[in-house]
């Protein structure tokens, strides 16, 4: 038997539960997402989760768990095509800013706070809404 090894960007989300609802971001396929993004070159999934959060939300957070993991497919994609390993975190707020990012590497950014009871009207890959609802169990928190 012949084992190949199949390359994959990796991108790491984070999950934020304030006051019982979960930070999103909708991205440039009108799609909601949990906030995050892939790994810089010699980073860990834990630094990337804090930076990208910091940068996109101006959240301080400390990553507190990996709830979830899945190889999500983006037809059309130039580097996505194949999949994109998604890993997501359960994060804990430490502080906030109040600054969001405007314009991301996908073009404009869009971010709000949905409650759980909300998540299933919004248009968001099933694979999110899981990782939502382990991190949710995980904290505590009924989503």
């Amino acid at each position: 038997m012949t084992w190949t090894t199949m390359r994959l960007p990796i991108s790491v989300k984070g999950v934020v539960i304030e006051e019982d609802k979960v930070w999103l971001r909708r991205n440039e396929r009108g799609e909601w997402e949990l906030p995050g993004g892939k790994l810089d070159p010699g980073e860990q999934p834990l630094e990337t989760v804090e930076r990208e959060l910091f940068e996109e939300l101006g959240m301080s957070v400390r990553p507190v768990m990996p709830v979830h993991a899945y190889r999500h497919t983006i037809p059309g994609s130039p580097d996505e095509e194949d999949g994109v390993l998604v890993l997501s975190y359960l994060c804990e707020l430490r502080a906030a800013s109040g600054e969001f990012e405007s314009r991301g590497e996908g073009g404009a950014a869009r971010f709000a706070k949905f409650p759980c009871a909300e998540l299933q009207r919004l248009n968001m890959p099933a694979f999110y809404s899981e990782a939502i609802r382990f991190a949710a169990a995980a904290s505590g928190t009924l989503c």
